[in-house]
């Protein structure tokens, strides 16, 4: 993934972030198809429930943040937007408890305040090292 951010920055191609996202999914499924046609057998009771979350699985969980992904990296350098990718498994959780009555034990909860402490004190290097070198700043400088 870190391999793939930098690139998709350095190798801009000439479409835009949303083709460039189609094509890349497009190109990762096709990858995994094999495997997943020998290792997973297809569901046998396919019903519309499981349709709609495969859609929203498909449209929502991967196209949509993807094509978010890549116009964000188009836009914004690699290492800022790298540790944004930590917020995909924090959000998942707090939906999780929000939403689905999930229960977190303390462990999990201080590992989420660590995850979010890791991604402000990233963001926060980003800026201040943005910022003019000779101004005093809040950075601590």
């Amino acid at each position: 993934m870190a391999c793939g951010t930098v690139l998709s920055r350095k190798w801009q191609p000439p479409v835009s972030a949303l083709t460039f996202a189609a094509w890349q999914l497009t190109a990762g499924g096709l990858l995994l198809l094999p495997a997943a046609v020998v290792l997973e057998p297809f569901p046998s009771n396919l019903t519309a429930a499981n349709a709609l979350g495969f859609a929203w699985l498909g449209l929502v969980g991967a196209a949509a943040t993807y094509f978010l992904w890549l116009r964000g990296i188009a836009r914004l350098e690699p290492a800022v937007v790298s540790f944004l990718l930590f917020l995909s498994p924090l959000t998942a959780v707090a939906l999780g408890w929000l939403l689905l009555d999930q229960s977190l034990t303390p462990i999990q909860i201080l590992g989420m305040m660590l995850v979010t402490g890791g991604i402000w004190s990233g963001q926060r290097a980003q800026s201040c090292t943005a910022a003019t070198s000779g101004a005093a700043t809040s950075c601590g400088g």
